[in-house]
Formats: C-alpha cells, sequence, structure tokens
C-alpha cells in the first residue's frame, strides 16, 4: 500500500483582536431578539395604560355622577322646603278665611221667617 499524502489541517488561528466574537449573524439575531421582547413589553405596558385610562376615566365620571346627584338632593330639599312653608301659608290663609266666614254668615241680618203660603196647619 502506498502511503497517501493527506494535508493535514489545524484549526484556523483567529487573530488577537477577533477571538472570542461572533459572527454578525448572530450578533443580528440576538439583537433582533432583545428588540422584540422590548417591543412586547412596550406594548404590554401600553396595553396596561390604556386599561388604567379607561378606569381613571370611570372614576371620574362616578365622582362627577355623585356631585351631580349631591346637588341635585341639595335642590329637591329645597324646593320641599319651599313646598312645605307654601302649604303652610296656605292652610293659614284657608284658616282664616273660614273663620272670617263664619263669623260673618253669624253676624248678618237675617230676615224675620215668613209664613209659608202653600203650607196647611
Amino acid at each position: 500500500m502506498k502511503a497517501t499524502s493527506r494535508k493535514v489541517t489545524f484549526p484556523r488561528q483567529r487573530p488577537a483582536h477577533m477571538k472570542n466574537t461572533a459572527s454578525p449573524e448572530r450578533v443580528m439575531a440576538r439583537l433582533l431578539r432583545k428588540v422584540v421582547a422590548e417591543a412586547g413589553a412596550l406594548g404590554e405596558l401600553k396595553f396596561r395604560r390604556m386599561l388604567n385610562e379607561g378606569e381613571m376615566k370611570h372614576q371620574r365620571s362616578v365622582r362627577e355622577h355623585g356631585k351631580w346627584l349631591d346637588r341635585t338632593r341639595f335642590l329637591l330639599q329645597q324646593q320641599w322646603e319651599q313646598l312645605t312653608r307654601l302649604a303652610e301659608e296656605m292652610q293659614l290663609q284657608l284658616d282664616e278665611t273660614v273663620d272670617l266666614l263664619t263669623k260673618t254668615a253669624y253676624n248678618v241680618a237675617r230676615p224675620l221667617p215668613r209664613p209659608n203660603p202653600y203650607r196647611h196647619r
């Protein structure tokens, strides 16, 4: 057998400034994964912000409605007090009128009773 000459290859030696560096494709892939993760986190934050804004808007609406109800209750209470005073004044005037009419009715000169011509005794 004849010995074949085989070329012996040794691992390629990199210059010192290139040692332990990744290929550009790997760097880009890693950076892309980081960018995608950051974009996902940003999207999650935007979604949470939207939920918080909606909740805050709801709370603001509830507060405004509460203020409106307080104001309405106050106005209704004022109207009720006015109606109560008006009803009391009307009752006093009605009592006074009835009293005056009663006194007047008894003090009016009544005509003398006349005999009824159609009545038989």
